[in-house]
């Protein structure tokens, strides 16, 4: 993509971002005007304690929704953000009679509210950046569980370091702001954050691999870093609350970050929508508000713990009737990012070219060579002459069984390479050594001069290798344009020396344009194989790996994706090493085909070749006859 087309992608993005967060800005200062345009103080402290709610909210929709990790933990930043703030912020005079004993020099600090501020947050940042190595590394409930300990061991620093923090008693005398500024000003940044965040390379990567851990990787993502930045932005965020809130009522103590404010905070975020921010705003919304509308009815008719009973039906009722929330995948920004490529559609559309459905002009000469049997005329010249892929004396042990005993293959640019063997001849081992899935005992992987034996998946795609995988992996939740536009992001940062491809085009010629907006785990099988060939293709790579690409299809089915592998192959220049147990499908699509048996390579050859060799007609047929081809 040019850069002027890439800096309005940018440039339109920033800007859906801004409209989301302004309009939900506005509905809540216009809501809160209505409401504390009547009562008393009251009603003063809700809408602060929204705000903080939102800013809070938005920090865990960031980590929790782009990554899927459930988090306990963020409180406990909020909470050393709220006590650096009170430790600079409160006046010398007053800590020589509260924090005598106070170490690090700390009482002789007085800062302003600003510099307070500021102070803590990046403290609780940088901590919260250390600790976030750990997380982002562990993944799952590993992760998980390190949040929760997080949360108690800053619980327990805190009540037993009488020194800093005075205990279970908590510190007070903060000096107080005394408008609301501050924190409208928060909310707003935390709204504009979260929505940006969702656009950035980091946030669609975190979203990427929130989707599939495996199936990321693949296009080049390495699943630590957006899922380290997502953490890093959500601290800060939580962080800010934390801060900005001590310096509303005055004073701060253990009970207010415990384990049961944490889980109202979530249950806030998974009641609106976790993976959206409107989701999160929605939800925030409905628990902080109902949540006090229980606390005053409790009160006024004696009715104990009412709040907690209203939170345990509100979730329950949600997650029998919404179990995505209550708006589910809607989203504002979302929506405009949909209008917005309908209009480019309706602009780039001249008339009679409407055709989004059919394949690619150029797929006319694909069908004369896959028709010959070979299709070599082609091949030897589509390729970037980066150099062959070859494999050279794989061995791969999983306990006692040798599943690859000296395997080797090649592929060179732009050839078209089948691999075929009965079940258990190690095709699916030796393509997930290839890609970095499985680690080999010994031998080698080269892509030109470049050895990939030890290299981890994400910088094997990197290096050029895509590969579709036999059980479908596709970023379900993602759009069907994301999913290529996520492929077509990465090839730009990660192998800027080629030229990307379109997205639009792969759709095209995928037959998947009049359907991107969809949701990929919505559409068809047929559609949905045709979906994870496009991704693979749009990292622009020299070799495609396409681990049975006809599986579940019909033999028509099968036939048009002989004519459709080799059309992709020629748009983006690359080579293709397949695997696949429809054989008429690999005798038609391949240039040169390599036949495994129990880990080792027994012939290869061109596909007449194959069909007449003994060996490969004996490890099928389990017989000497090679009459009947495989």
């Amino acid at each position: 993509m040019p850069s002027s087309g890439l800096s309005a992608e940018r440039a339109e993005r920033l800007g859906r971002s801004a409209i989301a967060s302004g309009a939900m800005f506005a509905v809540t200062v216009v809501a809160a005007t209505v409401y504390t345009s009547s009562g008393g103080a009251a009603r003063d402290l809700l809408v602060q304690e929204l705000l903080v709610n939102i800013v809070i909210v938005m920090g865990l929709q960031v980590f929790i929704g782009s990554t899927g990790i459930l988090s306990f933990g963020h409180l406990a930043f909020a909470q050393i953000a709220a006590y650096g703030v009170a430790l600079t912020a409160i006046p010398a005079a007053t800590k020589v009679g509260t924090l005598p004993d106070i170490p690090f020099g700390l009482g002789d600090v007085e800062l302003g509210p600003v510099g307070a501020t500021v102070v803590a947050v990046v403290a609780a940042t940088i901590l919260g950046a250390v600790i976030g190595v750990a997380i982002a590394r562990a993944g799952g409930l590993a992760a998980t569980m390190i949040t929760l300990a997080v949360l108690f061991a800053v619980d327990q620093v805190v009540k037993n370091w009488q020194e800093m923090t005075r205990g279970a008693g908590g510190l007070s005398s903060v000096p107080r702001l005394t408008t609301n500024t501050w924190l409208w000003l928060a909310a707003l940044v935390a709204l504009l954050v979260a929505h940006v965040f969702r656009e950035t390379r980091a946030g669609r990567f975190a979203v990427a691999a929130r989707d599939d851990e495996i199936a990321a990787p693949a296009i080049g993502i390495n699943v630590f870093w957006p899922r380290w930045t997502a953490w890093v932005v959500s601290v800060a965020l939580v962080a800010l609350a934390g801060a900005l809130r001590v310096q509303m009522i005055g004073s701060t103590n253990p009970k207010q970050y415990t384990l049961d404010v944490g889980i109202l905070l979530l249950a806030m975020l998974v009641v609106g929508g976790m993976r959206t921010v409107s989701g999160a705003f929605v939800g925030t919304a409905v628990i902080t508000i109902g949540n006090e509308a229980a606390r005053q009815i409790g009160d006024t008719h004696e009715i104990e713990r009412l709040p907690e009973l209203f939170l345990g039906v509100a979730l329950l009722i949600v997650m029998l009737l919404r179990p995505g929330g209550l708006l589910g995948d809607a989203d504002i920004a979302a929506w405009l990012q949909r209008r917005w490529h309908r209009s480019r559609r309706r602009e780039a559309a001249s008339p009679g070219a409407l055709a989004g459905d059919e394949p690619a002009s150029d797929e006319a000469p694909a069908r004369s060579a896959a028709s010959s049997g070979t299709g070599s005329g082609w091949g030897a010249d589509s390729g970037s002459g980066s150099g062959a892929l070859v494999v050279r004396d794989v061995v791969v042990r999983f306990g006692g069984f040798r599943a690859l005993d000296g395997a080797a293959l090649r592929v060179r640019p732009g050839e078209i390479v089948g691999l075929i063997g009965p079940n258990g001849a190690g095709k699916t081992t030796l393509f997930n050594v290839v890609n970095g899935l499985v680690a080999e005992e010994s031998g080698t992987v080269m892509l030109g001069d470049r050895d990939l034996s030890h290299d981890p998946p994400h910088r094997i795609a990197r290096a050029g290798l895509a590969r579709t995988f036999q059980n479908l992996r596709l970023f379900g939740t993602q759009s069907v344009r994301e999913n290529v536009a996520l492929a077509a992001l990465a090839a730009r940062r990660y192998r800027p020396e080629r030229v990307t491809v379109e997205v639009d085009d792969l759709l095209a010629q995928a037959g998947l344009l009049a359907v991107a907006e969809r949701r990929a785990a919505t559409l068809d099988y047929g559609n949905q194989r045709r979906l994870e060939l496009a991704r693979a293709a749009a990292l622009s790579p020299e070799f495609l790996l396409l681990d049975e690409p006809t599986s579940g299809m019909s033999n028509a089915e099968s036939l048009a994706m002989v004519d459709h592998v080799r059309t992709t192959a020629r748009h983006v220049g690359a080579g293709v090493l397949v695997i696949d147990h429809d054989l008429a499908f690999v005798t038609r699509i391949s240039d040169h085909i390599v036949a495994l048996a129990e880990g080792r390579v027994i012939a290869e050859g061109t596909p007449d070749e194959i069909a007449d060799d003994h060996a490969v007609a004996e490890a099928y047929l389990g017989r000497r006859d090679a009459s009947t081809p495989p």
